[in-house]
């Protein structure tokens, strides 16, 4: 079986990027964990229970990193790919070979969730093969519009290039 290699994103163009909508649930939890976890190390500290606080401030540090690392910053529309920008250097492309749909829709579905908000409604991003990928961007409608325009015009030069070559 032959596997073709993985497709290399770095230099596509970015055609159109997508802050996600944070909502206030997620907006307090997200510092106010590791607040209360230092909190709570201070004043272990206070009471003379120093491993406890030492063992509490880098849990502090532990949750603000792995929190800061994976809540998503960007929901990006390249012209071969879509990306979800998390925390530092990583990030999930997802190429448009790989998209069946994209579209906003408020069904139940088993997806990995880029969701910062509670809603009723999210944007899907079927695949292929694996799972759904469902994000929450500021605004759903230009989000799946530049995005399945995007797709759209890659399937077509896709499409040409190969019917090109078949001639």
């Amino acid at each position: 079986m032959i596997q073709s290699a993985p497709m290399k994103y770095s230099k596509s163009l970015l055609l159109y990027q997508e802050e996600p909508a944070y909502g206030l649930p997620l907006k307090i939890i997200l510092p106010i964990v590791p607040v209360i976890l230092l909190g709570s190390a201070i004043y272990l500290q206070i009471t003379g229970e120093e491993a406890g606080a030492i063992v509490l401030t880098g849990e502090s540090l532990l949750v603000a990193f792995i929190f800061w690392m994976v809540f998503p910053r960007k929901y990006r529309v390249y012209e071969d790919h879509l990306s979800v920008a998390l925390g530092g250097p990583l990030s999930v492309n997802i190429g448009f070979d790989r998209i069946v749909s994209i579209e906003v829709t408020s069904r139940t579905a088993f997806t990995t969730n880029f969701v910062t908000r509670a809603a009723r409604t999210y944007v899907l991003i079927t695949r292929r093969r694996g799972i759904s990928i469902a994000i929450t961007p500021k605004s759903y409608d230009s989000f799946v519009q530049n995005a399945n325009l995007a797709l759209s015009e890659w399937r077509r030069t896709r499409s040409s290039s190969q019917g090109g070559r078949n001639t």
